[in-house]
C-alpha cells in the first residue's frame, strides 16, 4: 500500500489529516459512533482510495464534507 499525501490537509477539529490512511485512522478514532450516510460514503471511499481503487482526491473530498 502506498500512502499518498494530499496536497492540502483536512483540518478535522484540532487535528491535520494529510492522506486517506490518516483519514481512515481519525474515522475509526473519532467517527466511529456515527452511522449517518455521509461518513459511510467517506469511510468506504478512503478504504477504495487505499486499496487503489478510487482517488485519494475524492476520499478528500467525501472526508471534508464528512466532517
Amino acid at each position: 500500500m502506498t500512502i499518498l499525501l494530499w496536497d492540502k490537509p483536512v483540518i478535522a477539529g484540532t487535528h491535520l489529516v494529510f492522506s486517506a490512511f490518516e483519514a481512515s485512522q481519525f474515522i475509526a478514532e473519532h467517527g466511529a459512533h456515527r452511522t449517518d450516510l455521509h461518513r459511510a460514503v467517506a469511510d468506504n471511499c478512503i478504504q477504495m482510495a487505499l486499496d487503489g481503487r478510487a482517488s485519494p482526491d475524492e476520499a478528500r473530498e467525501l472526508f471534508e464534507a464528512a466532517l
